[in-house]
């Protein structure tokens, strides 16, 4: 089970070990060192643990501000000890915190200290910002990103959202973010009538629930769209209040929803990981490509813009790599969730003829591991059953109708 924890300590370097600890286990850890930092963004995670306060400011007067934030923080809360009396402990709990562990500790119980608060208060449906990304009784907000172009982001983009129309038909947003060079609608071989660019314009229908699916396009795998301008020179015309809007909109609409959001770093990006419940990042296995990627994911961490479980897809573009998937992981800081194999002809057959992997090579290894992506970031009950391999059609230039 990876999480987004959020650790509040007084010295960065003190808990380095500890959150390098969490990183290796799988987790995504943002450390801040003040706690009006924390409190502001605790929501945004899975969970919060206090570590260490500089005084006056105790422990237990953290988790008394967490839970008397308007409105209350209801992510779970571990808080730290200094010391093993009974006294301590108390008075966190008393505060408000929801487990307490004490120096020193072992890693594996503070680790199975983590996942048992995490069970528990999924089953307790606490609230939003605990229940799982496969939770059905909520909307999901599922994002794909990287700051390098040409490493299969739209491709894993259409791929897991046809897989979750599967079992949602009808019920599945994909939204092509990718402002200037969107291809979502060119990999489903669509030609849309209308775009974001007409919906930014149509102020009504950004506010109305109804209005709004009058914009998007079908596929006939019962998968809805929403596609980017018809050209780069538009980006700029689509402002961040309005991809909020069309966010906003689409999970009112929705039960899933996609977001191919491109490589640009702006505002809307900012948008779209304040509220995504995972953040999909595709990676290519060179060194350049993973240290922008590292660098940028710590400045969003940072600035407290991605609260959400980070996944990260290694996609394998060669036949050979030079680095293996330990030396990604150094690299990144992270652990990877999936690996694409190498394919000279599936992808390639699947883009030049509209043909999402998931449908025209059902039973390829490439649509296996889709399938087992998107269990993880959409949860078993939302991905169906494979399905049967649909007739071929007849097709022009590129296999394309």
């Amino acid at each position: 089970m990876q999480l987004s924890i959020l650790l509040l300590a007084a010295d960065r370097s003190s808990v380095q070990a500890l959150a390098a600890a969490l990183t290796e286990a799988g987790h995504g850890v943002t450390v801040a060192t003040k706690p009006e930092d924390a409190v502001s963004a605790a929501a945004k995670y899975s969970l919060v643990m206090i570590d260490a306060v500089a005084p006056p400011v105790t422990v237990a007067d953290v988790v008394t501000m967490l839970r008397s934030a308007s409105p209350p923080v209801e992510v779970p809360v571990l808080a730290v000890a200094p010391s093993a009396a009974l006294d301590d402990r108390i008075a966190l709990l008393e505060a408000g915190a929801d487990d307490v562990i004490a120096r020193p500790f072992d890693e594996p119980e503070l680790m199975a200290r983590i996942e048992a608060l995490t069970l528990q208060a999924q089953r307790a449906q606490i609230g939003p910002g605990v229940a799982a990304i496969g939770d059905v009784n909520r909307h999901r907000l599922v994002t794909l990103f990287s700051p390098k172009g040409g490493v299969g982001t739209t491709t894993v983009a259409v791929n897991l959202a046809l897989v979750a129309a599967e079992s949602q038909p009808n019920k599945v947003l994909l939204i092509d973010l990718d402002l200037s060079f969107g291809q979502v609608a060119s990999h489903l071989n669509l030609m849309p009538k209308q775009t974001l660019l007409e919906l930014s314009r149509d102020e009504t229908a950004l506010r109305d629930t109804e209005l709004f699916r009058t914009y998007v396009i079908h596929h006939a795998s019962g998968l809805h769209i929403l596609a980017s301008p018809p050209s780069p020179t538009f980006s700029a015309l689509i402002s961040s209040e309005q991809v909020e809007a069309a966010v906003t909109r689409a999970l009112e609409a929705y039960e899933v929803v996609v977001v191919d959001a491109g490589t640009a770093v702006d505002q809307r990006l900012g948008v779209l990981f304040s509220q995504s419940e995972s953040v999909v990042v595709p990676v290519v296995p060179e060194i350049p490509a993973l240290n922008a990627i590292h660098t940028l994911l710590d400045q969003l961490a940072e600035s407290g813009r991605i609260g959400a479980q980070t996944l990260f897809v290694l996609n394998h573009t060669f036949s050979r790599d030079l680095l293996k998937q330990a030396d990604v992981e150094t690299a990144l800081g992270s652990k990877i969730a999936s690996e694409l194999p190498y394919d000279p002809i599936v992808y390639l057959k699947a883009v030049n003829e509209g043909v999402p992997v998931v449908r025209g090579a059902p039973r390829s290894q490439p649509a296996d591991r889709f399938r087992s992506l998107a269990t993880t970031v959409f949860g078993t009950g939302l991905v169906g059953s494979l399905p049967v391999a649909a007739k071929p059609e007849r097709r022009g230039l590129f296999g394309r109708r």
